[in-house]
C-alpha cells in the first residue's frame, strides 16, 4: 500500500510538471504570435470618390431648367468591383486591394458625372439612376463604359459611349463616343483620381453640348 501511494503522488507531481511546461510553451508561442502580428500587420486602405470638386452652384435653376437623368451605365468587369484597376504588359490586370472606390465605382462614377452636369447646366433637376425624383425628366443620358483603366502608371484610357434620349419625341437615340488616353501627372493614387475626375468634367461637358443643340 505504501509502495502504491509513493507511486501515485509522483504521477500526480509529473502530471503537474508537464501541465506547467505545457501552459509556458502556450504563453510563449502567443507572445510570438503577437509580436510578428504587430511586425507584420498589413497597410490600411485608402478610399477615394470621384466629383468632390464638382460642387454645383447655390443658385441652380429648379423651375425653367432642363431636367436630366444620368444612366444606367454599363461597366466592365474589372470596373464593377471597388478596387481601383491598372493594366500591366501582356493585358494583365492588377487590382489594387488596398485603394478602393468608396461604395465602389458606378455609384462614384454616376455621382461624379451627375455633379459636373448640374454645375455646368446650372439646373437643380440633374439626378442619377436610379432615380427617385419628384419631376419627370426632360433628356436620358445612358452609358456604356468600354475603358476606364490606367496603363502602365502613365495613362488613363477612355472610352465610353453613350445615347442622349429626349423624352416625348419621337426622333431616335442621338449617340455619342469619347475615345482618348489623358497623361498621368504621376503614378499617385491622387493622380489617378485627379485623372478621372478630369475624364468626368470632359464627358460632362461634351453632354452638356449635345443636350443643348
Amino acid at each position: 500500500m505504501i509502495r502504491q501511494l509513493k507511486t501515485r503522488r509522483a504521477s500526480r507531481g509529473s502530471l503537474g510538471l508537464k501541465f506547467r511546461t505545457s501552459m509556458l510553451a502556450l504563453v510563449v508561442a502567443l507572445t510570438a504570435a503577437s509580436s510578428v502580428g504587430c511586425i507584420g500587420r498589413s497597410p490600411a486602405v485608402e478610399h477615394f470618390i470621384l466629383g468632390s470638386g464638382a460642387v454645383p452652384d447655390a443658385s441652380l435653376d429648379s423651375g425653367s431648367a432642363v431636367s436630366i437623368l444620368i444612366g444606367p451605365v454599363r461597366l466592365p468587369a474589372y470596373l464593377d468591383r471597388p478596387q481601383h484597376a491598372r493594366l500591366r504588359a501582356g493585358g494583365r490586370v492588377e487590382l489594387d486591394e488596398f485603394t478602393r472606390w468608396l461604395g465602389g465605382f458606378e455609384k462614384n462614377f454616376l455621382r461624379g458625372l451627375g455633379l459636373e452636369v448640374a454645375r455646368q447646366t446650372g439646373s437643380a433637376r440633374v439626378s442619377t439612376h436610379p432615380a427617385k425624383a419628384p419631376f419627370p425628366f426632360d433628356v436620358k443620358v445612358r452609358l456604356h463604359v468600354d475603358d476606364l483603366i490606367v496603363v502602365d502608371g502613365q495613362t488613363l484610357r477612355v472610352r465610353i459611349r453613350w445615347a442622349i434620349v429626349r423624352m416625348g419625341s419621337d426622333t431616335p437615340a442621338e449617340l455619342y463616343a469619347m475615345d482618348e488616353s489623358i497623361a498621368l501627372a504621376s503614378d499617385s493614387n491622387e493622380a489617378v483620381v485627379a485623372a478621372h475626375d478630369a475624364v468626368l468634367a470632359d464627358l460632362a461637358e461634351q453632354i452638356v453640348a449635345a443636350i443643348e443643340r
